[in-house]
């Protein structure tokens, strides 16, 4: 009796975990967007409407997405931009920040596009990792050999990790989709991969 009801709680739990976590995930971006644009109205009518903060964020979004992609809109963009340049800080800020969107929109980049087994943090341990792109000229002449930018996400919320620098004959190529790998992470090993057949370096 006691292991059936040991075994109906582990069941329940792993039944109803996932399904709470991603509402709770869901709720919390919902409520920050609401609350954030939500505010804006408040200041004009003395009533509270769940999700208004959404659809007035959403609104905006569009609105600025079809100013932007006329002439006129386009120029205003320039003029913004040119402005914001000219500032100290705001200006290292925004650029970086265009840079990291620009790159994820441009459907000729891949992002996270292979992924790859490097020897990390040091020789003989093996991490997973991310090919984000080839170093430039600069990197690899003083390294004398080609490397690539290998980003090596934090477990198991990859959403920072560390950036390296390795030689591209150092980095084993896995056959394994983006959405595999982060399976594999954000399950801290637990989600095995279906494939795992590996080559000697990165596409």
């Amino acid at each position: 009796m006691q292991r059936n009801l040991r075994n109906y709680l582990l069941t329940g739990l792993a039944v109803l975990l996932p399904g709470a976590a991603t509402v709770f995930v869901l709720w919390k971006l919902f409520s920050f967007i609401d609350s954030f644009a939500g505010k804006l109205v408040s200041y004009f009518t003395p009533y509270h409407i769940p999700g208004i903060g959404v659809v007035i964020s959403i609104l905006v979004i569009l609105l600025v997405g079809m100013l932007a992609t006329n002439v006129i809109g386009r120029r205003l963009l320039a003029y913004w931009e040119a402005l914001v340049f000219r500032i100290p800080l705001v200006n290292t800020v925004y650029r970086t920040a265009k840079e990291i969107v620009d790159t994820f929109s441009e459907e000729r980049k891949q992002v996270f596009r292979q992924v790859v087994l490097v020897e990390f943090p040091r020789r003989g341990s093996w991490a997973i990792g991310f090919v984000v792109g080839e170093a430039g000229n600069c990197l690899s002449q003083v390294a004398e050999e080609e490397m690539v930018k290998v980003l090596i996400p934090h477990v198991p919320l990859p959403v920072s990790g560390f950036l390296i620098l390795v030689p591209r004959k150092e980095v084993i190529a896995l056959d394994l989709s983006p959405e595999e790998a982060i399976r594999l992470l954000v399950s801290t090993g637990i989600i095995e991969p279906s494939k795992q057949r590996g080559d000697n370096n990165a596409s």
